[in-house]
């Protein structure tokens, strides 16, 4: 039984109202339609205005606030039983506050534990009971989102102390999600478009009303994107058997998805509709290539955009103003798949040319610097693209000198006799400097592992231009990819800028035990251990172990990029490998031997190295064992050799990729020379030089275009060796350059399609032709690569090469060409992609050994 009850605080998305009382009944005043923002405007507005207290026995027409009336209100009002009589003079704030807290109690809470609601009250039985306190949490529990309902009621215990009751109404958790009427977006594309917009829907967490109708316009947008229009979504919520839990699901309908048939523009006499149209990036006219980009779609918003693109290249030539009408759709096919022809109105205005160009707001550049090499003379005619340039190089200038709210804005002034000239507005700003910057999602990797790449130090001037090449250079590493767009937080009066870079780690050990099978190695079994961040330290630590039908090997590797913290790194291998080629070559090998590198970065992209190599190679070579006609079975002389390989090899290396396995766009140049012999000692005396170019340009969120050359050529030094097998034969020579030593062109890493080795010349031994090997190479790559998801990857490909023999000139007519499609497959057990290619001989030759069906693991190039 109550005996100096009072209300405390209310809220079902509520305001706290208290009157002063009398000793009447205690009455709750429930307004649960009330939003969270009306809820503390309400309340800040009666405590603004509430008034002094009123004598003991009179009702105050301004109510004291802290204290508790009855408040009638039909079908609002949730009244207390009464308590026992006390004196008029005391109210219950005054009988209950500052004595003892007796025990907390939590009502109506199911999943939400009575001491977190507590806690954050800042309720501790057996300390002295604050209302105020008390007060002053409850919009801190009210913001946690966890319930719909809130009502704080105290009351004397039966010890004397005070019983402080929070009764809640728990918001419903999320159950499960389904979405139906998405025919033409899966579930997964739909789930993907809220994880891009940051939606988080997962099961157990509160059912936000705000949050379901942001899902509900992620999910439209997402619709607009693929081209559907007159979308509707539409959110409710069913029970489910487990208590609190309720099932959102969301009823699409999908509208309709219309095709561009044509585009058409009226009223352009300077420029043709195919040249207009050109400019358009993102809207098209329905054809094989915008089918497969999906840009055959007719959507508003993308229309617009395209819009501004065609005005751009308007006022590019001198037309500044230039303008569109509404664009006109014409219905051409309905039903499901209809077709919408789109003509654009032109009003293409005069030509504009140049007159003068002047700067203001500028102290950090002079307007010389500014305006110097200005690309157009007076009289030209007035061209953005240039003038944009311009602007845009001195706005990176600005930011790699720490002023990060800089903005540079070119004004074009229109004067008489059509001519324009251009103000440059320059809003400088103050400088910033980096002040603590902190990774986030490295379990693993050591901050200083990732600190190394950024090529800022804290108190340096925050480079904006160098940090964005930081953290593309993070990504580089492959094993911490950059999930999100770094967190800045900017202090105005230190100047200074704290930033927080998150990311996931990938890819840091790859272990692999399987077989498989290759052109060059066959049927195989494999167990392999590599990491490219060895204790986090990103250390790389190679292990493997191979057995199959062609090769056996086994390799051990290590190499420190960043050897003792400095721009050096350090490597070490050792093997040992037997390879049995296929019958078309003609020998075993056998080899043994191990490495030593040193490296040191340049600059930001770019390194130099140095590998000493000791390998020792035993080559046995097969004869015809097909007797003659007397019966005997021809021998050669010599068919076994032996080498001991003694190389150096200066490199140089450029490369600027995005990723070293899933690459989009950058560009990698590798310049390298092995000399062997000579003063190195060993029976190998050769130069052989290399030089390989990649570049990959990214073409749109899902696709991106590469190109690759491989170029290598071998110069014996020795005299007194042959170099060919022919010759050593017919001279009892060795090999001047072993065959293993040599460019093989053809195969999954070439040119695909042909059987590996056999794209270059043959040579004879023992009666049996063989594949020799070239002295030299040119290979030729062309893909363009289509992102199907995050796993799957298409390719179309087209490659070119040959390998040419000792005494062959090199001649572009000899190469050999293939195209055709691969399937790509990225597995988390691999580092590299698993490859399926279909490729086709588009100029068969007798004798071509040529494959239609390849499989393989691992890069192109």
């Amino acid at each position: 039984m109550r005996r100096a009850g009072e209300v405390l605080w209310a809220r079902g998305v509520t305001s706290p109202i208290d009157y002063p009382s009398q000793s009447r009944s205690v009455a709750l005043v429930r307004l649960s339609s009330m939003t969270r923002l009306a809820a503390i405007a309400l309340a800040a507005l009666i405590a603004s205005t509430a008034g002094a207290q009123a004598p003991t026995n009179q009702l105050p027409p301004k109510p004291k606030p802290g204290t508790i009336i009855e408040r009638p209100e039909p079908g609002r009002i949730t009244t207390a039983p009464a308590p026992e009589p006390v004196a008029p003079s005391t109210t219950p704030s005054a009988t209950l506050s500052g004595q003892r807290v007796e025990r907390f109690e939590a009502v109506g809470n199911t999943s939400v534990a009575s001491d977190t609601i507590r806690v954050y009250l800042g309720i501790v039985p057996g300390e002295p009971y604050n209302p105020d306190l008390i007060r002053k949490n409850f919009l801190n529990l009210w913001q946690t989102g966890l319930f719909d309902d809130i009502r704080i009621e105290a009351e004397r215990g039966e010890s004397g102390g005070v019983v402080v009751r929070a009764v809640v109404k728990e918001r419903p958790r999320i159950g499960s999600v389904e979405f139906r009427g998405n025919k033409e977006l899966n579930t997964a594309k739909v789930n993907e478009a809220l994880e891009r917009e940051k939606i988080d829907l997962h099961v157990g967490n509160t059912i936000e009303q705000t949050l379901v109708r942001r899902a509900a316009e992620a999910i439209k947008r997402a619709y607009a994107e693929n081209g559907f229009e007159g979308v509707t979504v539409d959110s409710t919520t069913e029970d489910l058997t487990e208590p609190g839990e309720k099932k959102i699901v969301f009823n699409i309908n999908e509208g309709i998805k219309a095709t561009v048939s044509s585009i058409d523009f009226t009223g352009n006499t300077h420029f043709s509709d195919r040249r207009l149209i050109r400019q358009m990036k993102e809207v098209k006219p329905n054809g094989i290539i915008s089918w497969i980009r999906k840009k055959n779609l007719y959507i508003p918003s993308k229309l617009d955009e395209d819009l501004e693109n065609v005005k751009n290249y308007y006022q590019d030539y001198g037309y500044q103003n230039v303008s569109f009408g509404d664009p006109v759709i014409t219905t051409i096919r309905t039903g499901r798949k209809p077709r919408v022809k789109i003509t654009i109105p032109v009003k293409e205005g005069t030509v504009h040319r140049f007159g003068d160009v002047s700067v203001s707001g500028n102290t950090v550049f002079t307007k010389e610097q500014i305006i110097g090499n200005w690309p157009l003379k007076k009289g030209d005619i007035i061209r953005r693209k240039p003038i944009q340039n311009r602007i845009d190089a001195f706005s990176d200038a600005y930011r790699a000198r720490g002023y990060i709210y800089s903005y540079v804005n070119p004004e074009y002034v229109e004067k008489e006799n059509n001519v324009t000239d251009v103000n440059i507005q320059v809003f400088e700003g103050d400088q910033f400097r980096l002040g603590r910057l902190e990774f986030q999602g490295n379990t693993t990797t050591k901050d200083k592992v990732l600190r190394r790449e950024i090529f800022l130090e804290e108190g340096n001037i925050m480079d904006m231009e160098t940090f964005k090449q930081s953290i593309y250079k993070l990504g580089q590493l492959g094993y911490f990819k950059v999930t999100d767009n770094p967190e800045f937080k900017v202090n105005q009066e230190k100047k200074t800028v704290d930033i927080n870079v998150k990311g996931n780690e990938e890819g840091k050990n790859d272990i692999q035990f399987g077989g498989g099978y290759s052109e060059g190695s066959g049927f195989f079994i494999q167990t392999q251990f590599s990491t490219r961040n060895f204790m986090g330290e990103g250390e790389n630590l190679g292990l493997s172990f191979q057995r199959g039908n062609r090769q056996n090997f086994f390799s051990l590797s290590y190499a420190d990029p960043w050897f003792m913290d400095t721009p050096n790194s350090l490597g070490i291998s050792i093997f040992n490998r037997t390879t049995n080629y296929p019958l078309s070559f003609g020998y075993d090998e056998r080899s043994r031997g191990g490495s030593l590198a040193y490296g040191y970065r340049l600059h930001r992209f770019d390194s130099i190295s140095m590998v000493y190599g000791l390998e020792h190679v035993r080559s046995h070579y097969e004869s015809n064992t097909v007797p003659d006609v007397n019966g005997n079975v021809p021998l050669p002389d010599i068919s076994d050799f032996t080498f001991t390989q003694s190389s150096i090899g200066p490199a140089y290396s450029y490369d600027s990729r995005d990723n070293p396995f899933d690459t989009t766009r950058g560009f990698r140049l590798s310049l390298g020379g092995s000399y062997s012999g000579g003063p190195l000692g060993g029976s190998i005396h050769a130069f052989r030089p290399t030089l390989g170019i990649t570049k990959f340009v990214k073409l749109s969120r899902r696709s991106s275009l590469s190109f690759n050359s491989d170029l290598g050529y071998i110069l014996p030094l020795a005299s007194g060796c042959a170099n060919t097998l022919d010759d050593a034969v017919a001279k009892n020579q060795k090999l001047c350059v072993p065959k293993g030593q040599r460019f093989f062109v053809g195969g999954e890493y070439s040119v695909r399609g042909f059987e590996y080795g056999t794209l270059g010349p043959k040579e004879t031994f023992g009666g049996v032709q063989q594949i020799a090997g070239g002295y030299k190479q040119m290979v030729f790559n062309t893909e363009y690569i289509f992102k199907v998801n995050d796993p799957l990857r298409l390719v179309w490909f087209a490659d070119s090469g040959w390998g040419y023999g000792y005494r062959d000139k090199i001649q572009l007519a000899k190469l050999r060409y293939s195209t055709g499609a691969e399937l790509r497959i990225f597995l988390p057990v691999f580092q590299f992609p698993i490859r399926f290619i279909y490729a086709i001989n588009p100029r068969p030759k007798p004798g071509d050994k040529f494959q239609t069906f390849q499989f393989t693991i691992g890069n192109t190039f």
